[in-house]
């Protein structure tokens, strides 16, 4: 178990937990085999049960020493669990692909360690017989399982059993869902209360909003955000046109959970409000809106699935075939030039992208590969940081799925800028979280420690704000945001006034209180956010 933790596999706590419970185990359990006579009279009963407690503790240091390679520490396993099951056999495929050389690492510390003991267990195991035990013997053994037996009574200890550890998980992720679905059932019982809402429409008679939800996007790659790489030449030239927020992060370093705060009332403080109150689509109906939901991302059974399923209109182009090669996310604008042209004068349409996630090289066609091989300053950066081969080529595919991210979303922009000329209209983009790909470490994927797991780019154009002079807009640029309260800003957009909007937390409003999100509103793992200068 030490040699796990010296490998950063285990946390000083995991070890002393773990270490804990194996210590009393070992002898507790495998000790009944020599105070029972039948199981005494054979030797390797005893031998095979110890080396089963060891590899099963063994086992579960080295799937988390891979789960805090991939997340940047020990992630919620709730967390893991939404992912596992929201997820379908060609995404598992794309994720093995992705990290076989952190799977490849954990798995050659498991086989090592394991061979070793089985080794050390051969030699030191006895052929003959164990020589009886006395009634000190069996009241050390007694007391050794009574006290791994009450060990349990502690749900802290009983979580680090690792037999124990993800059905404990498991169970609590399937009761997520039954609240989501206790969610959906008591809604709609409550129906006819939904007055408590207190929804009212003060916007034009005729508005579109468009709510473009990105994915895994890191603003720090895009030179939209002062980027070396010119990896969003289409929104560049755009920019005069777009409100660009320089200084915004996200709740949550993962989809789902990112999601149900961004779509919600739900956040870092109230993080189950999504079970109890409306989303933004049950708003935007509730406000006369028709609401479509275009997504690339494969559909749910989950809470998203609940969400997205509350559409007037939905459309999914990524059914049953994972997050592949030929689900780019441009072939959405044909769905979203569809749900531009209906003739319904107030329309909340919501496309969520596949953006940049990992495996970053299946998000683009092979026309954007525009960064492979480049000797550049990134380049010269990360090498110089000492960054790995593999980490610099997830960097320069990275890069690519940036740039088709921006011929995407500035395409989706200019659509909306053109229809309806005579309506009011907005469209803003936002990404759920973003990616480490060497900009602090030497890893290449989602991050939960590192703050580039959660900088996002988020962006809007609308014309209300057209006539706005320059220094207002710079002010507005520079104000500090974190996504859970980013439905207080889309119920703005949207014009809805409800009891759940808050002017203080929508970057739009005069009543905005910037000194709020530099007083601890905004967190990263638990602790402040402050802004950093980046290496890249």
């Amino acid at each position: 178990m030490f040699f796990f933790w010296a490998l950063g596999m285990l946390s000083a706590n995991e070890l002393a937990k773990s270490s804990v419970l194996m210590a009393t185990s070992l002898p507790g359990i495998a000790g009944l085999l020599i105070v029972i006579p039948y199981c005494r009279n054979r030797p390797r009963w005893l031998s095979g049960a110890s080396l089963l407690i060891i590899l099963l503790f063994f086992l579960d240091a080295a799937i988390k020493g891979f789960l805090r390679d991939h997340f940047g520490l020990r992630p919620n396993p709730i967390l893991v669990l939404q992912a596992i099951f929201n997820s379908n056999p060609a995404e598992t495929s794309e994720f093995l692909r992705h990290n076989w050389r952190d799977l490849a690492q954990a798995v050659a510390a498991f086989a090592l360690v394991a061979l070793a003991i089985c080794w050390a267990e051969r030699r030191l195991s006895r052929s003959e017989t164990p020589p009886a035990i006395g009634r000190g013997g069996m009241v050390t053994i007694g007391s050794l399982l009574t006290v791994f037996l009450a060990l349990h009574f502690n749900p802290t200890m009983a979580k680090e059993n690792p037999l124990l550890f993800w059905p404990i998980r498991y169970l609590d992720y399937q009761a997520q869902l039954a609240q989501a679905q206790d969610m959906q059932r008591n809604v709609a019982r409550s129906m006819a209360h939904r007055s408590q809402w207190q929804v009212r429409y003060q916007g034009p008679d005729a508005n579109t909003v468009v709510w473009i939800i990105g994915e895994s996007i890191n603003r720090n790659n895009m030179s939209l955000y002062g980027y070396s790489r010119n990896t969003t030449p289409m929104l560049d030239a755009m920019r005069r046109d777009l409100i660009v927020f320089r200084d915004v992060v996200s709740s949550e370093p993962a989809t789902m959970s990112s999601l149900m705060k961004m779509l919600t009332p739900a956040d870092l403080n109230d993080p189950l409000a999504w079970s109890s109150k409306p989303d933004m689509l049950m708003l935007a109906r509730e406000a006369g809106y028709r609401t479509f939901w275009i997504s690339n991302q494969v559909p749910n059974d989950g809470w998203l699935g609940l969400v997205s399923g509350r559409a007037d209109e939905q459309v999914f182009i990524n059914r049953g075939a994972g997050r592949g090669e030929n689900n780019y996310d441009g072939n959405l604008l044909p769905g979203l030039e569809r749900a531009l042209d209906d003739p319904t004068p107030k329309k909340f349409i919501v496309v969520h992208l596949l953006g940049a996630h990992p495996t970053y090289d299946m998000r683009y066609p092979q026309g954007f590969s525009r960064f492979e091989g480049v000797r550049d300053l990134v380049s010269e950066q990360l090498t110089s940081a000492g960054r790995s081969m593999w980490v610099r080529q997830q960097r320069d595919e990275y890069d690519n799925a940036i740039a088709y991210n921006d011929f995407v979303v500035a395409n989706m922009v200019q659509r909306v800028m053109r229809a309806h000329p005579d309506r009011h209209a907005s469209v803003l983009f936002s990404s759920d979280h973003a990616q480490e790909v060497g900009h602090t470490r030497d890893h290449a994927g989602q991050s939960v420690a590192d703050a580039s797991g959660y900088e996002i780019p988020m962006f809007m154009w609308t014309r209300s704000f057209v006539a706005k002079s320059v220094d207002e807009k710079a002010q507005l640029e520079h104000r500090p945001y974190q996504t859970d309260h980013l439905e207080h800003t889309m119920m703005a957009l949207l014009g809805i006034q409800s009891s759940y909007y808050r002017p203080a937390r929508d970057i739009l409003s005069d009543g905005f209180l910037r000194e709020d999100f530099f007083n601890g509103l905004r967190r990263i793992n638990g602790k402040p956010y402050e802004p950093r200068s980046v290496m890249y």
